[in-house]
């Protein structure tokens, strides 16, 4: 029976164990050297154990940590472990302020604790991956033969051979086709061995004809079969090895011309289908993805409420009128919905709008920016050319227009981070490829606002970046990119 490999997070909940064992150690070495006695029956000791344990957990989960963890670098290793360790101190320092306990000298308990923690762990880490490593080459590679045409030898091959880490013990080829030649298999192998002196150990032990026999004979975990493009699937061959109870992989090759990386098999209305897309989330990251954004939206709102009288106030005395401004936005895969912020511009702007567009040379282009826009409120040119900046500049300069948009997050029409949301009449020009950059949940920042802000004029740029966005999402990418819109907001750059 296949024991199908865990994903995500949960593969690595050996190493997940030995990192809390490495907290729960440097908090007791730590006690011992600052309390020296009743460590074991103090409740700041256990209390603070199990918070450390938990935050960790958490974090570890949300940053991905263990990702890929085998092929982490020892310096990529310290830099994963230096953020994760930033972020369980910052969270427990929050909560030792919400809590304000005392009762112990924590100070010098952490300057104990996280510099054994980082050492301790960094050890364990290093340790514990060459253990992996040997136990894979020694005990539990499995034994797989590669099935496929001589042809795909020499593109097939290397990238097992690069991508295989231990995990298999390649015993031999067979090799498929109509007409299969094991002379010429054995040729393109003896061409790779330069480059790959691991093919010297793989022979070519079968053929279409010869392959069932060869099963039947030998000792065989699993048997990679792969099928070139516009080749048949060899069913009948796949059903026999299955009554033998061989697991077959079946890598489907014609698929490998699709733009999408992101590739999964699925049973869609009782059809089993192999499923692209541009960007992939599972159940868990859009749980916390969700939660997230309840938590910020929240926390914005209540942020938006209090800004909301002296910003409205600032607005209605230098341009009487609505301080709100709602406007028909484009969201995830097309679907309108309204979206607020605190007006910043004439109640005429948009009727201005194609006037301007033209004025500048921007009426063919996807996307309007204009650095000293006049519809902007307070903004005027002076007499010696300069332009002066009024309540609108500052409120844009400063964000402060956007905050309104934690309701939409809220209401689930936006994400904390994600796409900028177009208006109707540019999504309406979009070109089948801009649509792209719509297939996610649109956000009030994202990676073009912190890659350059407003002084990113070129849309397929923009475009570009959405698309970088989507395709490489997770977590961690969004917690960064969070933080980096706080510092551009805070230092204004690309303010416009």
């Amino acid at each position: 029976m296949y024991k199908r490999r865990l994903r995500g997070w949960s593969q690595h909940v050996d190493f997940m164990l030995l990192d809390n064992l490495c907290v729960f150690v440097s908090i007791l070495i730590a006690f011992l050297i600052v309390e020296k006695e009743g460590v074991l029956v103090s409740r700041s000791f256990w209390r603070l154990v199990l918070e450390a344990i938990l935050v960790n957990q958490v974090v570890m989960i949300i940053l991905d940590t263990y990702h890929s963890v085998l092929h982490h670098t020892p310096w990529d290793e310290m830099v994963r472990l230096l953020g994760q360790t930033g972020h369980v101190v910052l969270v427990l320092l929050v909560l030792r302020l919400l809590s304000q306990s005392s009762g112990t000298d924590l100070p010098k308990i952490a300057l104990y604790a996280i510099p054994m923690y980082v050492l301790f762990c960094y050890i364990m880490r290093q340790a514990y991956k060459s253990f992996l490593k040997k136990k894979h080459h020694i005990l539990n590679r499995h034994k797989l033969l590669i099935a496929l045409e001589a042809k795909q030898i020499p593109t097939v091959i290397p990238r097992m051979i690069r991508s295989n880490y231990g995990s298999y013990r390649f015993i031999g080829i067979a090799v498929m086709g109509d007409h299969p030649s094991e002379e010429e298999a054995a040729e393109k192998l003896q061409s790779l061995a330069d480059r790959f002196p691991e093919v010297v150990t793989i022979p070519v032990v079968a053929n279409t004809r010869t392959l069932e026999q060869y099963l039947t004979n030998n000792w065989v975990d699993e048997v990679y079969l792969d099928v070139p493009p516009k080749a048949d699937l060899p069913v009948e061959l796949i059903n026999n090895l299955m009554r033998m109870g061989i697991t077959i992989h079946t890598a489907l090759t014609n698929l490998d011309d699709l733009e999408s990386r992101h590739k999964n098999v699925e049973w869609i209305c009782g059809h089993l289908t192999i499923t692209t897309s541009l960007g992939y989330i599972t159940g868990r990251d859009l749980f916390l993805k969700r939660l997230m954004d309840i938590v910020g939206g929240f926390i914005g709102s209540l942020f938006t409420v209090i800004l909301t009288i002296p910003v409205g106030l600032a607005i209605f005395l230098s341009d009487p009128g609505p301080i709100f401004f709602k406007q028909t936005r484009i969201g995830e895969n097309g679907k309108k919905f309204q979206m607020y912020k605190f007006r910043s511009m004439y109640l005429d702007a948009e009727a201005r709008k194609q006037q301007l567009a033209v004025q500048t040379g921007q009426k063919e282009m996807l996307m309007f920016k204009m650095e000293h826009d006049p519809r902007i409120i307070g903004q005027k040119q002076l007499r010696n050319g300069k332009w002066k900046k009024g309540v609108g500049g500052w409120i844009r300069d400063l964000s402060l227009d956007e905050f309104p948009q934690f309701f939409n997050v809220l209401k689930g029409d936006m994400s904390l981070v994600g796409t900028r949301p177009p208006t109707v009449d540019e999504w309406e020009r979009y070109e089948p490829f801009h649509r792209s950059r719509m297939s996610t949940r649109p956000g009030i920042t994202g990676l073009w606002q912190v890659s350059g802000r407003s002084k990113i004029r070129d849309f397929d740029t923009v475009v570009r970046l959405d698309r970088e966005y989507i395709e490489n999402w997770s977590l961690r990418q969004d917690i960064h990119i969070l933080f980096k819109t706080v510092w551009i907001v805070l230092t204004r750059q690309g303010a416009m």
